[in-house]
């Protein structure tokens, strides 16, 4: 039963549609995709489930398959050559789309550079905003790890929650599949994202990533049998050193560390599975490849 005074957020890459295989997945694919969200949705009680390698028809899909608690936000369109895949699920009693707008900037060559989606809730329960910035950046077969162009998507979306926070909208989460890992520069650095909560608490303009802690396997050596554990976010199968990546990522800002209205509970930032989807993930045949996160912000009790 879903708890008052909290709201759980989910991210997951669904690999439903990926850039170069869209609206191909097959029926198992789809339905094991939505025997995971009914999961996340009814057991875990996600609140607030973003979604990313969708198209539309995806989505129209999962919107046929869901209760009337939720309404989606379909962030899966095309902006001039940039193609987004992202949608967000929402249960209608906790919070309010309030708008949407693209986190971009005009680049030298006459171009423009994306790095993500800036979306709004209003929180029912105490009439304060939300803001979700959203970014899928693209997989490392296109662009390597610590490039300048993922450097450049990391100081845009800084930019953009600088701006969001230095207008009095401070509960801010960065989420998303970066394609990059918490101590890559573009988040550590660029992005401003710190492992250090005690200084993020003195400077607001940080956020802290709580996903330093999800990258390795949780089993500790001698009890290291890994069969069916993760030991991060996405897996690479033809990694020849480390399989595991910490890609999927959410960061919150200054405000649910040291706020008086919301805070991070930080024992439930989780990464979701079990054997049967670590099994899915590892299989050579499956196009499974990153597991869901979890986290919640809860009220803080005053008094």
């Amino acid at each position: 039963m879903r708890k008052p005074g909290r709201i759980t957020l989910g991210w997951w890459n669904t690999s439903l549609s990926p850039k170069t295989k869209e609206n191909q997945a097959t029926e198992e694919h789809k339905l094991y995709v939505a025997f995971v969200l009914f999961r996340l949705l009814n057991e875990r009680w996600v609140d607030v489930m973003c979604l990313c390698e969708v198209t539309p028809d995806d989505i129209e899909n999962i919107s046929d398959a869901l209760g009337d608690e939720f309404k989606i936000y379909n962030g899966a369109f095309r902006e001039k050559r940039k193609k987004f895949d992202i949608c967000i699920i929402y249960r209608m009693q906790i919070v309010e789309f309030l708008g949407s707008s693209l986190v971009s900037k005009p680049h030298h060559s006459g171009t423009t550079v994306y790095a993500g989606q800036k979306v709004e809730f209003n929180i029912n329960e105490t009439d304060e905003t939300l803001v979700l910035f959203i970014a899928h950046w693209s997989s490392r077969l296109y662009d390597y790890a610590d490039s300048p162009n993922k450097a450049h998507l990391g100081m845009i979306l800084q930019s953009a929650v600088h701006e969001c926070i230095t207008s009095r909208n401070n509960k801010v989460i960065v989420l998303g599949d970066f394609n990059e890992e918490p101590f890559n520069e573009s988040i550590s650095h660029h992005l401003g994202a710190s492992r250090d909560i005690a200084l993020v608490k003195k400077k607001p303009g940080l956020l802290y990533n709580p996903f330093w802690r999800h990258m390795m396997y949780s089993a500790l050596h001698p009890n290291s049998d890994t069969t069916f554990i993760h030991g991060g976010t996405y897996y690479y199968k033809n990694d020849d050193t480390s399989r595991w990546k910490t890609f999927d990522q959410m960061m919150f800002s200054s405000d649910f560390i040291s706020g008086n209205s919301w805070h991070l509970n930080e024992t439930e930032t989780t990464v979701f599975s079990d054997s049967e989807f670590i099994s899915y993930i590892c299989s050579s045949k499956s196009k499974f490849d990153h597991l869901p996160i979890l986290s919640v912000i809860e009220r803080v009790q005053n008094g």
